[in-house]
Parts: C-alpha cells; structure tokens; sequence
C-alpha cells in the first residue's frame, strides 16, 4: 500500500472516531448526573424560559390606543351629518365618535377648533386636564348641555328650563331655540307661549334679536287669523 494511501486510510478512521464522540450515547444515570450539575442545571432552566416565552402572546401597547370621545351638540337639523375632516362624521345633536387621540391632536383644524371653542363640539373624555386647559376646553359648570337634559327640556317644567337656558353657553342657548322651533313646527302642545316668551327674553342677552323671535310672531300671526 502506497504512502498516500494509508494517509487517506487514517484520515478516514480520524473522522469515524470524530464522528462516534458526536453520536456518543449516555445511560439515565449520566443524564441524572448533568442534569443536577450547576451548569446542567443552568442549561435546563434556560430551555424552560425559551418554552415559557414562546407561548406567552406578544402584546404591543401603542398610544394610538388611547380614544377621544366628542359629543356634537350644535343647532343643525335634525339627522344632519357634521364632516370633521379627516377625524371622520359624526351626527348632529347628540351624535358621538371616538377618535384616536393622536388623530384628534393631528387634526385641530380651524373648522374644528371653532367648533371646540364655541361648544358645538365637546370632549367628553379623553383628555387630561393639562391638554383640556391648553387648548380652552375646560368646561364651567352648567354652560354645556348635555345630550339627555337636551331630549327631556320639552317634559321638565318652567323654572327648570330657564334655569338651564341662562347658565348655558351661546352656542348651547342657540341649541334650545332650534328644539323649541322644531317641537313648535311639529305642533307639538309642551311648547306655550308664556315660557317662550320668558326664553326669549333671556336670549335677548346674548343676541338682540332674541332667538325665539320667529316663533312669537307665527304664534301672533295665528292669533290673529283666528
């Protein structure tokens, strides 16, 4: 046999012998033994924590999470939708949306801003009190109407509805009239002249030509039909 190969013969056998190490097997005894050993020990508790992390779900808080909740209150028809831009619609008179709160701070354009300052829309939750002083929404007691008094003014009786009616803001006085001309276009029987005229005196105030105006002169118009 040539030199060369019996150089080839104990290349082979070196890599069987390697080859047999790898495949070495051990009895339950030996695997007891590294197992209870420091670094056995450390091995073990490593795997266990890779299995533990793998069945945990993965959870991804975003702070787009957090919603903004606005309630629109101003005086349009009944049914009526209101564009807020990119924030989406939201329905006239008593209508809500949620929106991301990172949309909402996005999108403060003029045409909503106006709407926030003057209270046709309002936040209802959502904002911390540093943000809602910030931006001029921290709300006085009594000026905002909220969306049930709103749908049982028709039902409550005098002295409650001009209470209300002088503590609200402009915007939200304005929203009482309208239900007053829609109930009295209806000919819905709660709306009387006496109360109306106590309202319109109220509203005078705020607006000179007072905002029940053009129901007392159908009323006195149909009085003098009669």
């Amino acid at each position: 046999m040539s030199a060369e190969n019996e150089e080839v013969k104990q290349e082979v056998k070196t890599k069987r012998s390697a080859q047999a190490k790898e495949a070495q097997t051990y009895t339950d005894e030996e695997i007891l033994k590294i197992m209870q050993s420091t670094q056995g020990q450390a091995i073990v508790q490593a795997m266990v924590a890779k299995m533990l992390a793998a069945q945990q779900p993965t959870v991804v808080v975003k702070s787009d999470d957090e919603m903004v909740t606005l309630l629109y209150m101003g005086a349009v028809a009944e049914g009526s939708v209101v564009n807020l831009g990119d924030m989406g619609q939201i329905m006239g008179r008593g209508g809500t949306i949620d929106v991301p709160k990172k949309a909402f701070f996005q999108n403060l354009k003029p045409n909503v801003l106006k709407r926030l300052k003057d209270r046709r829309l309002i936040v209802i939750d959502g904002l911390t009190d540093a943000e809602r002083e910030r931006y001029g929404l921290v709300y006085k007691e009594g000026e905002l109407l909220k969306s049930n008094v709103y749908y049982q003014l028709l039902d409550m009786d005098e002295k409650e509805v001009i209470s209300i009616f002088r503590k609200a803001c402009f915007r939200h006085k304005q929203l009482i009239a309208a239900l007053y001309a829609d109930a009295y276009s209806a000919n819905d029987n709660r709306v009387n002249q006496q109360l109306v005229e106590k309202l319109n005196a109220i509203s005078k105030e705020t607006d000179p030509d007072g905002m029940f105006t053009a129901i007392l002169k159908d009323m006195g118009k149909k009085l003098g039909d009669e």
